[in-house]
């Protein structure tokens, strides 16, 4: 049997219960049209469409209530998305930042074995005290509190056991379904089988906990001479991939604003801090939280800020800021071309820009010209322009994409906080001391003579593979590579269609030759039949059963 078929029928169950979901919120049209519908039957499909989907349920909370109903898996790639506004909808968006990764906990003996396997000692060898009740429990990993043998009390991360198994098969599924998209809307902007490799890079890589340990450490090594900021300590002693060890901090989470303020803490203050951490993290470092939403952020007794969970995590090079800048520019001063330029720059365009595209960006940044930095509303350019990547064929890079989803949370918490607050203000002295650095006289010679340098490089080559080029043409070597798109669907349609066909005929000339020997009447025989005629009849009987029933499963009849 091939592979293919092999994990299809290995995993039936669960395609079946994706099917039955989408059913019952209303996507019955997204199975037909990538041939998902005949796993389900006939009888499960009227079940499930005698449960539709309630009227007013907007297309964000359906798609939301799919996710949380397909589980853990599929829960973290509606948080993927939810971290991608280019191609996402906003208020598709919003409702996948409410995704909620809450499961039920495992339990403390399955919780102790994992420590113990993972750390190489019994757990009381280990620490003083383990709390069998974990601070949270998610789809990967739940956190509990313990105290090491010197007294020092930590957070221990552990990761759920056999999910590694759990999250393989999904992402399978995952990919069949996402190749399922591709060949049916072959001509979308999205590259759907791209984002699950995205997402699949993704969750490994949570799914390794060292990982997520080295990033905290950056972050320490980073904030370590910010007396405002506070940022775990890894215990690399007692941390593998499937277990991470961190002092405990106490703190308010900056959502609960309410106890925030009865504390006496300065908000304004602490908004401050939030932005200034981050913009440094932006225009020092190009090292960034990707997720600075309320949850992850605690607050000290004394005011200090804490980040939390350090899985997401972006980069930006300098080159990419330098782009940004000009983007920045090119905005301010209605520089329509400009603008697109930085586009081509930054690998944005997938084709040629249309008329109807410039119309429309000048449109967008008529808005903004004649106003100064202090004027701007980030949140606002970043939805705006987001907005027109989404109409048009812009494929903003994933690292600019999460920069700006968290410079936009960023700006809510500030906003949070102090209700007036401007982002803007608390970033320009950052972006004035990087553009200073980034473009005085030194920097831009340096720039001169990086690019006059390429130049001659490649001047200095082009004599030889121009004549390498055209002793290719000579000997008559030349190959044109086609890229034929959509065509696979096709085949397989082709492969179905003979398939039916090779069948109608066995059945046909089985028959036929049953018949003929019915009439001959020679052979063994059974119950006064020739048992050869009766098998030929009974195989032709079981082959056509097999099509009626693949031709209904198919939904085209």
């Amino acid at each position: 049997m091939p592979l293919a078929w092999y994990r299809r029928y290995r995993h039936l169950r669960r395609y079946r219960q994706i099917g039955e979901v989408l059913l019952r919120h209303g996507f019955g049209y997204v199975l037909q049209q990538i041939g998902f519908k005949s796993w389900i039957s006939p009888l499960k499909r009227l079940k499930a469409f005698s449960h539709q989907p309630d009227p007013t349920l907007s297309l964000g909370t359906r798609l939301r209530l799919v996710l949380e109903q397909l589980g853990p898996t599929f829960i973290k790639f509606g948080q993927l998305l939810s971290t991608r506004p280019d191609i996402v909808p906003l208020s598709i968006l919003k409702e996948l930042e409410s995704l909620q990764d809450n499961v039920a906990p495992v339990g403390f003996s399955q919780i102790q074995k994992q420590v113990e396997q993972a750390l190489g000692k019994p757990i009381e060898a280990i620490f003083r005290h383990f709390s069998p009740e974990p601070l949270a429990a998610a789809s990967i990993g739940q956190v509990h509190r313990a105290v090491l043998l010197d007294g020092t009390e930590v957070v221990v991360k552990v990761r759920r056991p056999h999910v590694e198994q759990v999250i393989a098969t999904d992402l399978e599924i995952m990919y069949r379904l996402a190749h399922a998209f591709a060949d049916r809307f072959a001509d979308q902007v999205i590259d759907i089988v791209e984002l699950v490799d995205q997402f699949a890079k993704m969750i490994r890589r949570e799914l390794d906990y060292t990982r997520e340990a080295r990033n905290i450490e950056r972050f320490h090594h980073n904030f370590s001479d910010d007396p405002n900021v506070v940022i775990p300590k890894v215990y690399w002693q007692y941390t593998t991939d499937k277990v991470l060890t961190m002092n405990y901090i106490r703190g308010i989470k900056l959502r609960d604003l309410a106890i925030i303020q009865e504390q006496n803490i300065d908000t304004a203050q602490l908004a401050r801090i939030a932005v200034n951490a981050f913009v440094k993290q932006v225009f020092e470092y190009g090292f960034f939280h990707g997720d600075p939403h309320p949850g992850n952020l605690l607050v000290t007794d004394d005011g200090r800020l804490v980040f939390l969970d350090f899985g997401i995590v972006g980069r930006i090079d300098s080159e990419t800021m330098n782009l940004l800048g000009q983007l920045l520019v090119a905005v301010m001063r209605r520089d329509v071309e400009g603008i697109m330029q930085t586009f081509a720059a930054l690998g944005a365009l997938t084709e040629k820009p249309s008329r109807e595209m410039y119309i429309d960006l000048k449109e967008l940044v008529d808005d903004y010209y004649g106003k100064t930095l202090r004027d701007l509303n980030i949140g606002r350019i970043a939805e705006d322009f987001l907005e027109f990547a989404r109409s048009y064929p812009i494929k903003l890079p994933t690292d600019l994409t999460l920069l700006v989803k968290a410079l936009v949370t960023i700006e809510g918490v500030g906003s949070q906080l102090v209700p007036e607050f401007n982002v803007v203000e608390a970033m320009e002295p950052y972006a004035k001391k990087w553009a200073k650095e980034h473009y005085n006289l030194r920097r831009l010679a340096e720039a001169g003579w990086d690019s006059t340098k390429e130049w001659v490089k490649t001047w200095v080559k082009l004599p030889g593979q121009l004549e390498e080029a055209l002793d290719t043409l000579n000997r008559g070597d030349l190959e044109i590579q086609f890229k034929h798109m959509g065509l696979e669907r096709l085949i397989n349609r082709l492969d179905v269609i003979s398939n039916r066909l090779t069948a109608g005929i066995i059945i046909g000339a089985l028959l036929v030759s049953s018949s003929l020997v019915m009439v001959i009447d020679r052979g063994p025989r059974i119950m006064n039949f020739p048992v050869v005629g009766l098998f030929g009849f009974l195989l032709a009987g079981m082959i056509g059963f097999w099509l009626l029933i693949s031709i209904i499963r198919s939904g085209k009849y």
